[in-house]
């Protein structure tokens, strides 16, 4: 992404003025640094001003870099190209002077300096995103004082984002970290009307019977193309010189069966090539919300590997199962991928004839989503609820409903904004949400990541941190008794000299253990 010049202070003259007002925001989700598009870096280093190999992943190195631009604490890392994101390094180690306030004084110094060599917004989000990690609580000596880091990182972001025109997302590893981010947000959270939508859901998933369906327009922003984009790509190399515009006004599964029929390689294989294996496109903010949500079922329309790599990153390398084609473990998360995988691209479904067979040939499929609509809350994001499959597949709930005097919501469509008509051919069957009101369709996207965010903040875990001494100023002083209470209580327990009173006691220690108490602290 291309940079102004250094010092330049420069805003955004060529946003819509409605664009500009848009209130700043501070996202939190759960996951690796590298693994989050954003518009800029922010990553922690020593006084030596050069990152450890942990961070280069994410600053996309491959060997350590020149000298970082500046004299401050905030230094700006040289850019080798304009596709690499702008990165600061923030000496984080406290040198003796450790404390707090002079972690957040080097961060405060970071962000003014984003601020005044701000990257142009060119076609991407209303207001650029930065991205940083939990700073200082590894290597830079502030381990200890996690709670304290947590509740200053968001006091100073929060202030940030207020008179700025950027957008944070604060990218957490830790569980306990996250926990803890996420129960400082919901003390300070002012309700509103539209939070209340992203509470509901969030009330859902707590419950356990909640499933997320995803289409396209999850995937748009992270660069790749929709079903009418896929196939113009197609058609630009299969069939240049047939006219645009009677292309265009063909049935769009019809579109896709004259290109097979006029294409000598496999239209899954072109589909896949113009997809992308997912190794040059990164999660987006949305994939990474959704990751965060902890919801362990999943289907999706989509073709590409976002979605399951945001999952892997903010739960481990072998925390999700893709169906098909892997098999599901014991409580392992599993995503669905009922219209093929670029993984396999003979597996793609796009043309009349692949609709046509797909009941006959992936049944079993369909019948897992059967199984999720009629037993489970199914949350749709990105999908206009149009494709053919899953309306059929509604369709047969509906009436298998209807046939036992039963009405139940099958689900609830998140759209982007107001789609009034769909609601009401829907009415009592999925409850339609509209995450922004905005003509504006950066405006809407960006909207639909703010309620996820509301959603994944409601919907977090409450436990890993509670027992953890490190969080012990994010508890009041009644709170704090009962932790160290419960810690004594655990460390009694480990020492029963006997191994079968210590195994009764066993659903108590590791229900304290869950809640934060550490073995070894």
């Amino acid at each position: 992404m291309m940079k102004l010049p250094l010092g330049s202070g420069l805003k955004h003259p060529h946003l819509p003025n409605a664009e500009t007002r848009v209130a700043g925001h501070v996202f939190v989700v759960k996951g690796r640094l590298e693994a989050v598009a954003s518009d800029v870096l922010i990553v922690p280093t020593s006084s030596n001003f050069v990152p450890r190999r942990t961070w280069w992943p994410a600053l996309e190195l491959n060997e350590e870099p020149s000298a970082a631009i500046g004299t401050g604490r905030a230094r700006q890392l040289p850019s080798r190209s304009t596709a690499h994101r702008p990165a600061w390094i923030l000496n984080v180690a406290h040198d003796g002077r450790q404390s707090v306030p002079w972690l957040m004084a080097g961060l405060d110094e970071a962000l003014e300096e984003i601020k005044a060599n701000a990257p142009r917004l060119g076609d991407g989000r209303v207001r650029p995103l930065i991205a940083m990690p939990t700073l200082g609580v590894g290597l830079g000596g502030y381990d200890g004082v996690r709670g304290d880091v947590i509740k200053s990182l968001l006091d100073h972001t929060t202030r940030f984002v207020e008179d700025s025109e950027f957008d944070i997302v604060i990218v957490v590893e830790n569980a306990a970290d996250y926990a803890a981010l996420q129960s400082i947000r919901r003390e300070r959270h002012q309700p509103t009307a539209r939070s209340a939508a992203a509470e509901k859901l969030a009330t859902r998933i707590r419950g356990g019977d909640v499933a997320l369906l995803l289409g396209a327009g999850v995937s748009v922003s992270a660069g790749l193309p929709n079903w009418d984009q896929l196939l113009k790509l197609i058609k630009l190399d299969t069939l240049p010189m047939l006219d645009d515009d009677a292309f265009a006004a063909m049935n769009v599964l019809d579109r896709a069966q004259l290109l097979s029929r006029s294409s000598g390689r496999s239209l899954g294989a072109r589909a896949a090539e113009a997809t992308g294996s997912g190794a040059s496109h990164m999660p987006t903010l949305a994939h990474c919300l959704l990751a965060s949500l902890g919801v362990d079922k999943a289907v999706t329309t989509n073709y590409d590997t976002l979605y399951e790599d945001a999952c892997k990153s903010a739960n481990g390398p072998k925390s999700i199962s893709v169906l098909p084609r892997e098999e599901v473990t014991n409580k392992q998360s599993w995503l669905l991928k009922m219209h093929g995988d670029v993984a396999d691209p003979d597996s793609i479904i796009l043309s009349r004839s692949d609709f046509v067979q797909y009941d006959s040939e992936r049944r079993p499929l369909a019948s897992i989503v059967q199984s999720l609509m009629a037993t489970s809350h199914l949350i749709v994001i990105g999908a206009s609820m149009t494709d053919d499959n899953v309306l059929r597949l509604a369709h047969e709930v509906l009436a298998m409903n209807a046939s036992n005097n039963q009405r139940r919501l099958l689900g609830t469509v998140v759209t982007l904004q107001p789609d009034s008509l769909r609601a009401a051919l829907w009415d009592g069957d999925f409850e339609y949400v509209a995450a922004s009101q905005s003509s504006s369709m950066k405006v809407a996207a960006r909207d639909l990541e703010i309620l996820l965010d509301g959603v994944a903040m409601h919907a977090s875990d409450r436990l890993p941190y509670l027992l953890d001494a490190r969080y012990g100023e994010l508890l009041d002083e009644e709170e704090y008794e009962v932790a160290e209470y419960l810690r004594r209580v655990a460390k009694r327990i480990r020492r029963f000299g006997s191994a079968d009173r210590r195994h009764r006691w066993l659903p108590l220690l590791e229900t304290l253990e869950a809640m934060g108490e550490r073995v070894n602290p």
